[in-house]
């Protein structure tokens, strides 16, 4: 079945390099299948060597799987330009550039001149103008190669393929011939000769891919393909929800976490006003008490103060009878003050504040290391 035009519009993707975002160069592949410009992945080749400090290889820019280089004899610099070319897609670039009517030929493109392409050589894998097709017929060498009319290739009625000779991917200057059903492997003659010698049932390439594309075997492949892309979907898609579930355990256990927090901090303020309180309560007790007795003293102070002078004055002043009439009088009010002062001395005691933790409060820091444990639960 020939690709149609507006099948060639829908592989638009297969056709553009995913790291320069444009049409193919030189389109490379890599053993996982992904293609890329040949300068494109050169240039991120030599920027991971650089990046990674490795000389055993590289990652794919898509996939990220492992391209080793390991034992190869090439620089990092020129790996690139050892990657095998990716012919359907250039085949592909060539049908949209004809279907666009955007092919030049590349004889006279050679010769620094620009003619639009009139036909193409499926085994040269060239475009030609009129006259280039001319002078490629008239050579022996090249008279019986398939050459198709850009025109028929247009219009959807054309049943040849661009490609009428593939490379082979060992050796690039051959051109795949045979088919090794017992490896599965497409040869040319050199493949054959040194690799499958021994094998028994080799058939030749077109022998091989006669009726592939109607066959089990493709349409197996293909039923199989779309069924793992959706499985991978799905399983891209759990994965997706998983991570959006992850984030709303996360913001909720953080959420959980700092209300917690706020009840500890709450919880703590309101023991600290309670104690604050009950604090407030004894010490305006002691406060009176302690008052009442400066107070007390004081006024003893007052009076003895008062006797002193009393009596300093009728000695100094006096006569001897007034002093004698004091003498007594002080003395008898000194002996009585005194036993109360002795009385008040007795029952006085020196007040002091001293806090005493709860055991709780003291080993709080040390004992509390954590607000609770985090895990990370799995199941399938």
């Amino acid at each position: 079945m020939a690709t149609t035009s507006k099948e060639i519009e829908n592989f638009d993707d297969l056709l553009t390099c995913s790291i320069c975002l444009e049409t193919f160069k030189v389109p490379k592949y890599l053993p996982c299948l992904h293609t890329f410009c040949e300068t494109c992945i050169d240039t991120y080749i030599v920027s991971s060597k650089e990046k990674d400090n490795t000389s055993e290889g590289f990652k794919c820019p898509v996939c990220r799987i492992f391209i080793s280089c390991k034992g190869t004899q090439e620089k990092p610099e020129n790996w690139a330009s050892k990657l095998p070319m990716n012919h359907f897609v250039t085949s592909m670039l060539d049908k949209r550039a004809i279907q666009r009517s955007e092919k030049m030929c590349n004889s006279c493109h050679v010769k620094n001149k620009t003619k639009e392409a009139v036909s193409w050589c499926t085994t040269c894998q060239e475009a030609f103008c009129g006259q280039c097709e001319e002078y490629h017929k008239s050579f022996k060498i090249t008279s019986k190669h398939t050459v198709i009319n850009v025109k028929k290739i247009q219009s959807d009625q054309s049943s040849y393929q661009l490609t009428g000779a593939l490379s082979c991917e060992d050796h690039a200057d051959k051109i795949v011939e045979v088919f090794c059903v017992d490896h599965s492997k497409p040869c040319c003659t050199l493949c054959a000769t040194l690799t499958h010698r021994k094998c028994e049932n080799v058939i030749s390439i077109q022998n091989a891919a006669i009726d592939i594309k109607q066959s089990n075997q493709t349409n197996e492949l293909v039923r199989k393909l779309k069924e793992k892309c959706k499985g991978i979907n799905e399983i891209v898609q759990n994965q997706k929800q998983n991570l959006d579930s992850i984030q709303t355990q996360y913001e909720n256990i953080l959420q959980e976490i700092s209300k917690l927090k706020e009840r500890a901090i709450e919880h703590l303020n309101k023991i600290e006003e309670q104690i604050q309180i009950e604090m407030s309560s004894s010490k305006t007790q002691v406060d009176l008490k302690l008052t009442d007795e400066v107070d007390k003293f004081s006024n003893y102070k007052s009076m003895v103060n008062n006797w002193e002078r009393m009596l300093i004055g009728t000695i100094r002043s006096g006569s001897e009878q007034q002093c004698l009439l004091e003498v007594n009088k002080i003395g008898l009010k000194f002996t009585a003050l005194e036993e109360e002062m002795n009385e008040a001395v007795k029952r006085m005691k020196y007040v002091s504040f001293r806090f005493v933790p709860t055991d709780h409060m003291t080993t709080f820091t040390s004992i509390t290391k954590s607000f609770g444990s985090f895990k990370i639960h799995e199941r399938k």
